[in-house]
Formats: C-alpha cells, structure tokens, sequence
C-alpha cells in the first residue's frame, strides 16, 4: 500500500501561504488605498485652511501701483529662481533670462551700469555691493534694484567713471559676504569702495535658531552631513526620505494643523537653540534672547572689522547700513499692516534694532532702519523686501555717502597715474 500524504502536504502547505500572502497583500493595499484617500480628503481640509489665511494677507502685487503692469510678469520669474552650489558660502541664484529678472552665468544678478568710454580720461571706479535678497533685489526689476539705482545716481561724474556689482544673494549673512568678498580679492578683484547693506538675516537666522551667527537653514546641513558618504549614511537617507513623505501627507499636515504646528501659524515662544544643532551654540546663547541679540551685534561688528582690514590691505573704502525693516517703519499702511507677524518675531528685532542703534555711531555703521519712516507710502512687499520707490530711498543715501569717497579714490588713482583698472582674467562682470 502506497502512502500519498507526505506528497499531497507540500501543496497543501503551499496553498495556504499563498492564501495568507494574497490576504495580507489585499489588506496592505485596502490599508494603503484607504490612507490615500483620507490623506487626500486632509490635504485638501488644509489647503482651505490656508488659502482662507492667505486671503487675509494682500497679494504682493498691491504694494504697487496700478501703472506697474510689469509685476505679474516679475513674480511669476521670481518664482522660478532656483540656487545651486557654491563653495565657501554654500549656494547663490542658478544663472536664469526673463523680461524683467537675469542672472548672470556667474550667479550674479544683472545690474544697470552707464557706458564707460575708455578713451574719456577719468578713472574707472568699482563698487561692490554686498548683502542679501534685499541687495540683490527681491520685488525689483534689473535696473531697479539698490546697485542698479545706486549706479544711475552716481553716473555722470565729471571726475570719475563707476561701474557698480550687484553682489548680493538671497538669504545671505554678513559672514558669507564676507567670505565671499575675501574670494573676489583671491582672484585678483580690486575695488574703490565695498557697500554692506544687512540687518534683517542676521537678525532673523537668530530667531530662528537659537544661535547667532549661523547661515539660513544650518539644521538641514547638520542632517544632510556625510549622508551620501557611506552605506549607513545611505541608509539615513532612505530613513530620512520615508519620514519626510509621512511628515508632509494630508494626514500629517492636517494633524499639524489641529495642534498649531502648521507652517503658517508658527511662532517661537521660547528663543533658544535648536535641538539639532545645540552644539553650535556658545555657552552665552543659553542665557536667553537677550544674549542671542548681543551675540548677533557682536558678529556683525566683527565681520565689519574684518572688511576694515581687507581694506587697509587691498586699497579699499567701505560703507555699512544696517537696513530697515517692517518693525521699524511708522506708520505702517494698511497694506505693511497685514503681514507684520509674530508677537516673538517682532520683539526679537526690537531688542537686536535697539542694540544696534546704541552702538552704530561708535562703530561707522549707518544705521537707516528708519529711513522709510513717515509719508504714508507703502514701501514694503513682505516683511522684508521693499519696492523699487523704497529701494530709490536707500540707494540715494548710499550715493550722497559714496560720492565723497569716490571722489577721493579718483584723486588717488591720478596721484597714481592709475586711470583704467585692468580686466581680471576670471573676472565675475
């Protein structure tokens, strides 16, 4: 008698886990599917949510006038400004055409120079502007940003030629203008006269970190460090990668949304360093905002000693403006009312404005945080960036500084019998 059970129970056994494995496949995607679709219907929850409070916050348009048919066009380029990296100072503006905003091959914004005849007599002057998005001119056309405007009210010199570099780079602090400044005169680049233009991100990356001092968004390169660099670090990344998705599903911005987490409502109540990057931190910063605040003077008037310094070496002037901010213009308009923010935020600046006003006139600094004041004009797009008629303001106070330091850069340079400086090889312009 032949026995056929241990043959027939290897199927057998077979059947039943695919059976289980079909289940468990089906229910994975019923669970998934379902997911989906509450995410989706919470997604879309959110998306009301926010649009309601962005109605509430006038369109960056309103902040000019009506004859400016040329804004929509601007911001939809702007939009589509993206950075790539850069050594040292880790990013600037990817090179871009359009109508209005154009970044150069080298990273730089565009900006309006007059003619310069070489064959006219006068020495060419150079004026490096540096700063952040201010600088480089968010919410400005080319020749409407503060170098264009600078080099439109410096033109026409009998004395003097200027040809004015547009520097400036989104998100910068002074240390990275700095480093930057240090590569141009590595390569061989000499200016007559260096502009600083900063207040906002120095002030602001404090808040936001804890810690004053550092580049914008210093908590992602602490977890980006060395991801890439071993199979643990490849690993991270995958962990990481899963975790971001979760974290910005419907789901979990809805969840965000119920706690008062979301993006769009968040406020410091508690200024100190950031978890992930506490190491970073002086002992001082643990003292609470006013030893942030300190800290953030204390670099800026560094940074600012160090550029006196390059200058003495290299043959150049300098100038320093601490820039105005919403906080600090009054009376605001209707407009500039609508997106002044956070209580915490706005005390922050207060106390790190009030600072630096105690200190500028002792330091060279030009304080104009208040030069926007009075006249009912609305001069701000954002909390931060200002219009082409604010940018106009600045620009002539820079000129009326300029004028008599270039005016003694020229004597120097015919002293020197120096009339045109020489074209650089890797010259930036």
């Amino acid at each position: 008698m032949t026995d056929y059970s241990a043959g027939k129970s290897k199927p057998g056994l077979l059947l039943r886990v695919a059976h289980w494995a079909a289940m468990l496949w089906i229910q994975v995607g019923i669970a998934l599917a379902a997911f989906a679709v509450l995410s989706f219907a919470a997604g879309t929850i959110v998306k009301t949510v926010r649009d309601l409070r962005r109605r509430r916050i006038p369109d960056q348009t309103r902040a000019y006038p009506d004859s400016a048919s040329w804004v929509p066009a601007y911001f939809q380029a702007m939009n589509s400004v993206r950075m790539r990296w850069y050594p040292y100072v880790y990013w600037k503006t990817a090179p871009m055409r359009s109508p209005y905003l154009n970044i150069d091959p080298h990273s730089n914004r565009v900006n309006w120079n007059a003619p310069h005849p070489h064959n006219d007599g006068k020495p060419l002057l150079r004026v490096f502007v540096m700063g952040g998005s201010t600088t480089w001119g968010a919410g400005a056309r080319d020749d409407y940003t503060i170098p264009s405007l600078l080099a439109k009210d410096l033109a026409g010199n009998p004395l003097y030629d200027v040809e004015v570099r547009n520097y400036g780079q989104m998100g910068w602090v002074t240390s990275q203008e700095l480093i930057y400044l240090y590569e141009l005169l590595r390569r061989g680049e000499r200016p007559d006269l260096v502009i600083f233009y900063d207040g906002i991100n120095d002030t602001f990356l404090g808040y936001q970190d804890g810690i004053a001092g550092l580049t914008q968004n210093e908590f992602l390169r602490a977890q980006e460090f060395g991801i890439l660099a071993s199979s643990s670090g490849r690993k991270r990344l995958y962990a990481t990668a899963l975790r971001t998705f979760l974290m910005n599903t419907g789901m979990a911005d809805l969840i965000k949304l119920l706690y008062g987490r979301d993006e769009a409502t968040t406020e410091r109540t508690e200024i100190g360093p950031i978890a992930s990057i506490a190491y970073l931190a002086p002992p001082s910063d643990f003292e609470g905002a006013g030893a942030i605040q300190q800290d953030i003077v204390n670099i800026y008037l560094f940074n600012n000693q160090m550029v006196r310094a390059m200058g003495d070496r290299f043959g150049f002037r300098s100038l320093f403006y601490w820039q105005p901010v919403i906080f600090s213009k009054h009376p605001l308009t209707a407009y500039e009312q609508s997106f002044v923010g956070a209580r915490s935020r706005r005390e922050f600046f207060d106390a790190t404005y009030q600072r630096i006003a105690a200190v500028a006139p002792s330091n060279g600094v030009n304080d104009i945080s208040g030069i926007l004041n009075g006249g009912g004009k609305t001069y701000f797009v954002d909390p931060w960036h200002i219009t082409e008629a604010g940018n106009a303001v600045v620009a002539q106070r820079m000129a009326s500084d300029a004028a008599p330091l270039l005016a003694a850069a020229a004597r120097d340079r015919r002293l020197e019998g120096r009339h045109v400086p020489q074209r650089n090889v890797g010259s930036e312009n």
